[in-house]
């Protein structure tokens, strides 16, 4: 896959470069602009900014968080003015429903047009008439594993991640919606309940789970204990899974039969955002068949743009950890916003499993 988008995409750069030099040349006298980013860690091939900057004048500026609550808390706070967020459905849906985000002018994203509409009707469950969101990645919750030390029949269910078989161990997630959804699941319940019973028992699961885990851990940091041997299981994203397998090839990634959790990630504008015109040409250079092309390379999630899937080879498209089965859909939740006091009964809880 890399050679052969790599070899396309090295000369479209060289394209992108020269014409932005030209543009550029024109108006290097002109003072040039920010914005201010706010986003998961490593989530975009900083070349992008780059290449943004050359073609447009504007510079990106960004700031980076771990999980949906921590960006919550210090984009609420004050402490920094962004011009565009990006993070996960249910906080997504918070915001709208707080009315925090303005709404995109979308005739100045013309290149919103690559993106699928199965993309669009999936973002309707946390903005339902889509005028605040452009989506940037989607992917699935599963478990990392290493076949050498882990028996394929044991992750086909959640249970292999609280039996205590794997003791010592396992990675969780350091986020307390993806690990509530292992367990609630596992218990059989809504991953989107708000029944306190139900919460407190996916709490003390979680608890007694406690003693049989390495570490809580997102994203590069849960992979790399995989990869090098330093843990056997892993709940993951799959598109850390399949960075995964390029670095030890005795790894597998498998969407246990109780279900998984579609994640859907989306950039949006802050109502008080200062620089929302250029917010919007960076949207509308994210959503260019080119950029998008480069980004999904980079981070290997599933993405929303159309031209960039039509593109892609069938080994590409064959690629279950990028790319799930449609069987998986069948019994997949999506994250929803819960309401303020379901939320701060998550965050209590969530506190007394970590403490």
């Amino acid at each position: 896959m890399k050679n052969t988008l790599r070899t396309v995409l090295t000369f479209v750069l060289i394209i992108i470069i020269s014409l932005a030099s030209l543009s550029l040349a024109g108006c290097s006298s002109s003072k040039k602009e920010t914005i201010y980013l706010f986003n998961y860690g490593d989530y975009i091939d900083p070349q992008v900014y780059d290449l943004f900057e050359e073609q447009y004048g504007i510079k990106v500026v960004y700031d980076e968080y771990a999980a949906p609550e921590d960006m919550y808390a210090k984009f609420t706070s004050g402490a920094s003015e962004y011009d565009l967020i990006c993070t996960s459905d249910y906080m997504l849906e918070k915001l709208i429903k707080e009315d925090l985000l303005s709404e995109i002018d979308f005739n100045n994203i013309e290149n919103f047009s690559n993106i699928s509409q199965n993309q669009l009707d999936a973002s309707k469950s946390f903005d339902p008439d889509l005028k605040y969101t452009v989506p940037h990645f989607w992917g699935t919750l599963g478990i990392l594993y290493n076949t050498e030390k882990v028996k394929a029949a044991d992750v086909k269910s959640w249970d292999c991640v609280f039996e205590g078989k794997y003791k010592d161990r396992i990675i969780m997630p350091n986020s307390e919606r993806d690990s509530f959804f292992v367990a609630l699941t596992q218990l059989g319940y809504d991953a989107n309940t708000t029944n306190k019973d139900q919460l407190e028992a996916a709490a003390q699961l979680l608890k007694e789970q406690k003693k049989d885990v390495q570490a809580y851990l997102l994203d590069e940091a849960a992979r790399v204990k995989i990869e090098s041997g330093n843990a056997d299981i892993a709940v993951i994203y799959n598109g850390e899974a399949y960075l995964a397998f390029e670095n030890n090839d005795k790894l597998d990634f498998v969407i246990p039969e109780e279900g998984t959790c579609i994640w859907l990630d989306a950039f949006a504008i802050p109502k008080e955002a200062k620089n929302k015109e250029a917010a919007e040409k960076f949207l509308n250079f994210l959503c260019s068949e080119e950029i998008a092309a480069i980004n999904f390379e980079y981070i290997y999630y599933s993405t929303p743009n159309q031209a960039v899937l039509d593109s892609l080879d069938e080994e590409v498209r064959s690629e279950t950890a990028i790319f799930p089965e449609e069987s998986v859909f069948e019994k997949a939740t999506v994250l929803k916003y819960l309401g303020t006091e379901a939320e701060q009964l998550y965050s209590k809880l969530w506190k007394n499993v970590k403490s």
